[in-house]
């Protein structure tokens, strides 16, 4: 099978533990993901709430060296996405998870877009320079400099990601966004606890990234499912058929957030996601339909994105 993989944490954490890429104590590793006859993962540097400016530029920059050094080693594994002279079966797409990684300017983005960065997720859970996150004391939704910033994003072909964002600021962006942006690592708001109901998206927010040809990584954190830990296959399961009544045909996907959040036990390795297909496909799932959430509605949008 060929797998897309809209969000993990890997390098930020790999970072903190001076662990290499290749092989790790971690969700994921490119020796394991070479169970995938295709694999494509987008790789997030995570910036806390707690860094702003300068700090936030710096960390930002010191990960950012330590995933370009991975990816040198590893040339014979993995390239970056838009690489076209070394076409690898494995390849990686880098992200940032919290715009504060600008430092509240365009220039900042600029900075980002020219160390290879082509998706951001706007915030994490409290506001910074854009907008206010999913758990905001306050949701005041999106700065002036937010609206801004996404239409830089958008000339510049980098894709906007909403997962964390208020639900005020999805409104806002759904309201001035003039191209299709994307909630890389999202359920659906069915799951009955609080943090569920503050971060997974609702029927609404699904249908317009549906109605814009959008794209969504179900996520696998067990809090976000609404599972315990050996329950995660058929959680992931009822978030998918929720999307699909919806029409999320060609919009679903998988946003894992491997090595971010606690996931359940029966998807705690990136080598254990081939069970989870055959699972979905033993469920009833078409497997065309399993071939586009796995893969191929993530490499069009992708494939839309970066040539345009």
């Amino acid at each position: 099978m060929k797998y897309f993989d809209l969000h993990c944490d890997t390098i930020t954490e790999l970072h903190k533990k001076i662990e290499p890429l290749k092989e790790n104590s971690l969700h994921i590793s490119l020796n394991r993901a070479g169970c995938f006859e295709a694999y494509t993962q987008v790789f997030a540097i995570f910036i806390p709430d707690t860094l702003r400016g300068k700090a936030a530029v710096d960390y930002f920059d010191e990960v950012c060296d330590y995933y370009e050094a991975q990816l040198s080693q590893n040339k014979d594994l993995i390239a970056a996405y838009q690489d076209t002279e070394n076409r690898t079966s494995q390849r990686a797409i880098l992200a940032v998870e919290g715009a504060a990684a600008a430092a509240g300017t365009t220039d900042g983005l600029h900075h980002l877009y020219n160390r290879g960065v082509r998706l951001i997720t706007l915030t994490w859970n409290g506001d910074n320079e854009l907008a206010s996150g999913c758990f905001s004391e306050n949701d005041t939704g999106f700065t002036p400099f937010g609206r801004e910033f996404v239409k830089e994003m958008e000339r510049l072909n980098m894709a906007v990601d909403v997962s964390h964002l208020s639900d005020k600021g999805f409104r806002e962006v759904a309201s001035f966004a003039e191209k299709p942006f994307i909630a890389s690592h999202s359920c659906c708001r069915i799951v009955d606890n609080p943090y569920a109901q503050k971060r997974n998206l609702t029927d609404e927010q699904i249908k317009h990234i549906v109605s814009i040809g959008g794209i969504i990584g179900i996520n696998f954190c067990t809090a976000f499912l609404g599972c315990d830990e050996n329950d995660g296959f058929e959680a992931v399961y009822r978030h998918i058929c929720h999307a699909l009544n919806l029409g999320a045909e060609k919009t679903l996907s998988i946003g894992s957030d491997f090595d971010g959040c606690n996931v359940p036990a029966n998807l705690d390795r990136i080598e254990k996601v081939p069970q989870l297909y055959s699972y979905l496909l033993s469920r009833g799932i078409d497997k065309a339909l399993l071939d586009d959430i796995f893969f191929n509605n993530a490499e069009r949008f992708f494939t839309k994105l970066l040539t345009d």
